[in-house]
């Protein structure tokens, strides 16, 4: 039995938890005169309230040394907060724009950290639309009326690139990404947005502005038979890269563009001057692809169960 142990043992009869509260003398008659009792016979207590007296004699004397607050001490605080400047007006946009400010910084050093790990093909690939728009000025006039070919080639070297974009096989630093607590998603959303925003800039920033200056194009027939089946076919290639592998992707996207490309051979070939006859699921098929609206509709679907489907493949745990 330890030392400790004895001395509890020995006390173990004692009243200790009584005599902090004996020395402030907040007993009851009946249990003070115990306590007492008990102080008469007990050496180890007599001393154990001695060092309570001391204590609680230093404490009234700071008690008594301290001086009262003032009875008006917290009318005066609230006069002096009502004399403080109240905040500018503007004072609220400093912190807006510093946040703002962070937030850029972060999405910058994301995009920044991407950049460096996209496939450099991916931004070289869709520079052949610029000399595909350029044909479609300086070709014959046949073929100038007919824009719908150099549509679908743009259309299917953007899904390409899409096709591309995440997977275990392409690319180079997943396994450094899996290792690291960015969430799958991010990343494949900063890439998203630098490849596709990319592909963006070229069609609409200067195809478009190209071949309406020209007169080859009109901006709503770009809308609805350009990007519209552009946006759609990469959002699809994007899905099936994800759902299978990047191959799947290219296979189903040129099936798909093979199909639309029958009804294209005879300007191809023939300049228009020559049309050939259509099977009815020909007809309905290459009209599925002109409803702008309508596919617009199917890439944001598309997009959305890639992200989905990525965070269940990949099992992030936050």
């Amino acid at each position: 039995m330890t030392l400790h142990h004895e001395h509890h043992f020995f006390r173990s009869h004692c009243p200790m938890d009584q005599l902090k509260w004996f020395v402030n003398q907040t007993l009851s008659a009946e249990e003070r005169v115990t306590v007492e009792a008990h102080l008469t016979e007990c050496a180890a207590c007599r001393a154990e309230v001695a060092v309570w007296t001391e204590l609680r004699q230093v404490m009234r004397g700071v008690s008594v040394r301290t001086p009262e607050p003032r009875a008006d001490l917290f009318m005066q605080i609230e006069q002096q907060l009502d004399v403080l400047p109240s905040p500018a007006p503007l004072a609220w946009l400093g912190s807006l724009l510093q946040a703002c400010w962070f937030a850029l910084t972060v999405c910058g050093e994301h995009f920044r950290a991407q950049a460096r790990l996209i496939r450099r093909d991916l931004f070289w690939m869709p520079l052949f639309i610029v000399p595909l728009a350029g044909s479609l000025v300086y070709l014959p006039r046949p073929w100038q009326d007919t824009p719908g070919p150099a549509a679908l080639l743009a259309a299917l070297l953007t899904a390409l690139g899409m096709a591309f974009l995440y997977g275990q096989r392409v690319d180079p630093a997943r396994e450094i990404a899996l290792v690291t607590r960015t969430s799958p998603r991010l990343v494949l959303g900063v890439r998203c947005c630098l490849v596709f925003g990319y592909d963006l800039l070229l069609n609409c920033g200067l195809v478009l502005p190209f071949l309406a200056l020209h007169g080859v194009v009109t901006p709503a027939w770009f809308l609805v038979n350009w990007l519209a089946p552009l946006c759609c076919l990469s959002a699809i290639a994007l899905l099936l890269s994800i759902l299978v592998n990047s191959g799947t992707a290219v296979l189903v996207c040129a099936l798909l563009w093979a199909l639309r490309l029958l009804n294209s051979v005879q300007t191809i070939l023939f300049g228009g001057s020559r049309p050939l006859p259509e099977a009815p699921w020909q007809q309905q098929y290459e009209s599925f692809w002109h409803q702008g609206p309508l596919l617009f509709v199917v890439a944001i679907l598309a997009v959305l169960l890639t992200f989905i489907v990525l965070e269940r493949k990949e099992r992030f745990v936050r």
